[in-house]
């Protein structure tokens, strides 16, 4: 796996050009650097920590054994927790830890510094990320649907190098979903409990509106879907 370092900063996290209905942004501190996976874990690296049999037989993914560098979808939240369980006492010993991201980690590093709906602009193409561009949007050109994701890397990175924050799957993140707090906050990472847990991203499958930087979605942390994955933060082992 191959990561990037995230300077910390400040950023407004939320909707902020407000099209979609007055949702709530607020002002956040990210105070530590942080390494963030360049990609979405793939299907081959999930198998070299999980092994190569299909985890969820009575519900497969359709693109289970297509291509190693697909993002591996179809995986709960909870199944991503045993995946982190293995490759963290994999590495026990190396110095290093592996968690998901926070949303706010997340959305700091999707934005990439930028303001806009997307970290390329105010309007997204079929050239720079893999979402259904045939459902009409205000943030999109008329293009086409793969009807699939593709190998990470396809597209352009975002200004930080990271690729796929934009489209391809959604991406589980830590936090529990609930309503964003309008207090200025540091390092925020949700509430302790809740019913549903937060996705980002947007995905193959749907439209620009729901790859924006600030779109986010629950999800039932038991449940999967063929365009949910995930991504993963490194970090250093305090000795």
């Amino acid at each position: 796996m191959e990561f990037a370092l995230i300077r910390k900063g400040s950023f407004t996290m939320g909707n902020l050009e407000r099209k979609e209905g007055a949702t709530s942004i607020q002002q956040v501190h990210i105070s530590k650097d942080y390494w963030l996976g360049i990609t979405e874990v793939t299907q081959g690296q999930w198998q070299k920590i999980m092994g190569s049999q299909e985890i969820h037989p009575d519900k497969p993914s359709p693109f289970f054994g297509v291509n190693s560098n697909y993002p591996k979808v179809s995986i709960s939240y909870y199944d991503i927790e045993d995946f982190l369980n293995r490759l963290n006492k994999l590495s026990k010993g190396h110095g290093y830890t592996f968690r998901l991201p926070t949303e706010a980690e997340w959305e700091y590093a999707c934005r990439a510094n930028t303001t806009s709906p997307f970290s390329y602009g105010e309007i997204l193409s079929d050239t720079l990320a893999n979402y259904n561009a045939k459902i009409p949007s205000i943030y999109s050109k008329p293009g086409i649907f793969l009807e699939h994701p593709m190998p990470v890397k396809s597209y352009p990175p975002n200004p930080w190098g990271l690729y796929d924050m934009h489209g391809n799957v959604w991406e589980w993140v830590s936090d529990w979903y609930s309503p964003y707090s309008n207090n200025e906050m540091t390092d925020p990472i949700g509430p302790k409990n809740g019913e549903e847990k937060v996705i980002r991203g947007g995905s193959w499958y749907f439209g620009a509106l729901n790859a924006k930087s600030s779109f986010r979605k629950p999800h039932q942390p038991s449940l999967w879907g063929f365009s949910i994955g995930f991504r993963i933060v490194c970090e250093e082992v305090k000795r």
